[in-house]
């Protein structure tokens, strides 16, 4: 990375615990999170860097609030102007919710506010309180939210696990006007099972052209965010895709307790340290740019 390349952050989370309930943040494993995290504290990581818009993605507040408050807070945090805070904002909806058009009807008062994610990475066996126990890519009123997304112009963040990605092809392929980004790079987990995420993010990429991905959350390859197990994985993917439909994201704070800040953009640094200058410029900020509507100004 050098201090010419300015980044996108296109993966970030805000929580404020008095503010909002986390239900995830109580699970086991979360202890290093579960305190405030706020523009100043993500200032503080950014340090030097040169980080010119930051993308929040919702951070699972309780599904039983409601979802366009935490839109509120967050264009508040922007209108206050310090530093760190958010430049655009993926909010949460349930797509099958009869009163989706006026959950998002209140998200849409907000400048800021550019999409929905919800969360499809399903598991029946899980405790955790930020994975389903039910395939909504199965459900038919989801896929009617999806189209209503389409209709109004905004964006979608899509979580799958790989063994759910040939069922979201057949979904997102048949939404052309549906902007989406596949999260994580489609969660390659399993070093044993890398071929299954392979062919499926390959079929992905060739079935749904208009899609583009999110590389973020390396820890799920590498919990220590080794270089010599990253590349490997992440130049695989942005080549499946194309430098034109990749963007980078720090996952901040969920990786915080594994790596800095630093060494997440050192790490995607040398992933793309062989690109030309035009080639870096789309990963670290172009493309994420045209997806989320943002200028750098």
């Amino acid at each position: 990375m050098t201090e010419h390349d300015a980044i996108v952050d296109a993966h970030v989370h805000f929580w404020e615990l008095d503010r909002f309930h986390y239900p995830w943040l109580a699970d086991p494993g979360a202890e290093g999170l579960n305190h405030d995290y706020l523009p100043a504290d993500l200032a503080a990581d950014i340090g030097e860097l040169p980080v010119r818009a930051i993308v929040h993605v919702q951070a699972e507040m309780d599904h039983a609030l409601d979802p366009a408050a935490e839109t509120a807070w967050l264009a508040s945090l922007k209108e206050a102007g310090s530093p760190g805070a958010p430049t655009v904002c993926v909010g949460y909806a349930d797509l099958r919710s009869p009163d989706l058009p006026d959950v998002l009807d209140r998200h849409e008062q907000f400048e800021l506010f550019r999409g929905i994610r919800q969360e499809a990475w399903f598991d029946p066996q899980s405790q955790r309180a930020d994975i389903p126990r039910i395939n909504l890519l199965d459900d038919p009123a989801w896929q009617r939210g999806l189209d209503e997304l389409e209709r109004r112009g905004l964006t979608f963040d899509l979580l799958v696990w790989p063994a759910q990605l040939e069922q979201a092809a057949a979904i997102f392929r048949e939404r052309p006007g549906l902007p989406v980004v596949v999260e994580h790079l489609g969660l390659p987990v399993d070093p044993e099972a890398r071929e299954v995420w392979r062919s499926a993010i390959r079929a992905f990429a060739q079935h749904v052209p208009h899609a583009l991905l999110k590389i973020s959350a390396l820890r799920f390859i590498s919990p220590t965010w080794d270089a010599a197990e990253l590349s490997p994985v992440v130049a695989e993917a942005i080549d499946l895709f194309g430098v034109d439909r990749c963007m980078l994201g720090s996952n901040f704070p969920v990786d915080r307790p594994a790596v800095s800040y630093r060494t997440v953009w050192a790490r995607f640094g040398e992933s793309i340290s062989g690109f030309s200058a035009v080639e870096r410029a789309a990963v670290l900020h172009g493309t994420a740019q045209r997806f989320y509507r943002i200028s750098l100004g």
